[in-house]
């Protein structure tokens, strides 16, 4: 009964002032660099393990077609350009035509008005003013008709001015897609695990160079859940790399996990912590999240192993 006692007293008690486990490890930020284009790749600007920053070339695509889907553009909007003046030039004619009309209906209407006064004398006859009141209303109809073209060739300026407004932007798109076949870094970091060769089909959205950031170094320990209970962000720890060993890393809680996934199949929004180890069933571990204050001036490697120690 008094071995019970003692091996109760050494597995519980000792957790209420030491907060130890080696279930521990090293991560950062792993960014899957994807081109937002498709293309064959041209340049591999980098090595495997190589350290990178911010804007440094990783590769470059085949910029011919998206080249030629720029000149396209430009030629369109060309195209479009000198649709637009045909039909202003149409439209200055057009107005010509139609003060030149109003004229003709100005000049009419004085011919018909005379013609009214001397029919009335019984001077001309009642024939002369019949065709005055027709070449009158030809010139009005005249009027009508130039105006009726105006109003077409109006919504046909519209249209071509729509049409030059869609190929730029159209242009737009593809002068940004033509810069998007230089591929760039967009952490500071190490590639890592690089195949890509010159040659390949990158698919756009399809990751092609994985990026290890070197500015997001943490440590993720697995705490059991009365432990993880009782810790607090802010509590001081301090950190066993087992990529240096016999060195302490001062280290401070960010935060602790509220949640682990109870089936190892159900997504990844939820981590999951394995509850076996070496067939023996262990119990549950919440995960706390551990910040190196200051970042070690060591080599670190994500999924390293850590030990991780704290007094709460």
């Amino acid at each position: 009964m008094s071995i019970i006692a003692i091996l109760a007293f050494l597995y519980f008690v000792p957790d209420l002032f030491v907060a130890f486990t080696e279930d521990a490890y090293v991560r950062s930020d792993f960014v899957e660099v994807a081109p937002e284009v498709a293309g064959v790749v041209n340049r591999v600007e980098v090595a495997n393990d190589q350290k990178v920053t911010v804007g440094t070339p990783l590769a470059t695509l085949d910029p011919k077609p998206f080249d030629l889907a720029v000149d396209l553009s430009q030629r369109r909007i060309l195209q479009a350009s000198s649709a637009v003046k045909v039909r202003r030039d149409e439209a200055t004619v057009l107005t010509a035509e139609l003060d030149a009309a109003k004229a003709a209906v100005t000049l009419a209407q004085r011919d018909y008005e005379r013609s009214a006064t001397l029919v009335k004398d019984q001077t001309v006859s009642q024939q002369i003013m019949d065709r005055t009141t027709d070449e009158r209303q030809k010139a009005v109809d005249a009027v009508a008709g130039v105006e009726a073209k105006l109003r077409v060739n109006a919504e046909a300026v519209a249209t071509v001015l729509a049409d030059v407004d869609v190929a730029k932007a159209q242009l737009a798109v593809d002068q940004y897609n033509l810069s998007r076949t230089r591929i760039i870094a967009p952490v500071s970091g190490y590639v890592t695990n690089l195949s890509l060769r010159p040659g390949a089909y990158a698919k756009a959205g399809e990751p092609i160079i994985g990026l290890i950031d070197d500015t997001q170094w943490r440590v993720v320990a697995n705490f059991k859940e009365y432990v993880a209970s009782r810790l607090t962000p802010g509590m001081r720890a301090w950190i066993w790399l087992d990529s240096h060993p016999w060195r302490f890393f001062s280290a401070r809680v960010v935060s602790i996990g509220r949640g682990i996934a109870r089936d190892q199949d159900r997504g990844r929004l939820l981590p999951y912590v394995a509850p076996t180890t070496d067939w023996i069933r262990l119990a549950r571990r919440m995960q706390v999240t551990l910040a190196l204050e200051p970042v070690p001036e060591v080599s670190l490697f994500m999924g390293a192993d850590a030990r991780v120690l704290l007094f709460p």
